[in-house]
């Protein structure tokens, strides 16, 4: 009796430790913050100044200033770094940003991705996650998203439209069991 009940306890023990010990949610965008930064690509059009964030690109005119990116037109993207992985996630995301100074500014989130197995087939923009229109004020505001990705899903996330300042992007992939 004493051996089943002992047995049952370290059971239980061992079930509890399993789910405390699930898979963390990892960082699934690089320099979120914008704090780490390069000098300009030489390719680069319609990027101002003389750093820029690294491991973001864009395509539009933007500038960073102030630990920020000031997008005037155009959108910033970055690949994710969740690359062949068999397992769906849940994305959360959340992006603070605020209008320009007098300006009226909008933003939109979008993940423009494909099921790749093979990491040397070409990638495709098949699937579309869109998000928004959030609409941006003087205040600096943060606005939360989320979505699935599927196993072997992997893309780019782009942000924004117009008359921005975005002060910083988080994004959290968490395995689904």
């Amino acid at each position: 009796m004493k051996k089943t009940v002992l047995t049952s306890l370290v059971l239980s023990v061992l079930a509890s430790a399993s789910l405390i010990a699930a898979e963390a949610p990892k960082q699934a965008v690089s320099n979120g913050n914008f704090s780490e930064t390069t000098p300009i690509p030489k390719n680069a059009k319609g990027i101002a100044g003389t750093v820029w964030a690294k491991h973001w690109s864009c395509a539009g005119t933007a500038e960073w200033k102030d630990g920020k990116i000031v997008l005037t037109a155009g959108v910033i993207y970055q690949f994710l770094p969740i690359v062949n992985n068999p397992k769906p996630y849940l994305l959360k995301g959340e992006i603070k940003a605020s209008s320009l100074p007098g300006k009226q500014g909008v933003m939109n989130v979008r993940l423009s991705s494909c099921i790749r197995k093979d990491s040397k087939a070409p990638f495709q923009h098949t699937l579309q996650k869109k998000f928004g229109p959030f609409k941006l004020t003087d205040t600096p505001k943060a606005f939360p998203f989320e979505c699935k990705i599927e196993p072997f899903e992997q893309g780019y996330l782009y942000i924004g439209e117009s008359n921005a300042i975005i002060e910083s992007v988080t994004l959290t992939a968490t395995p689904v069991q």
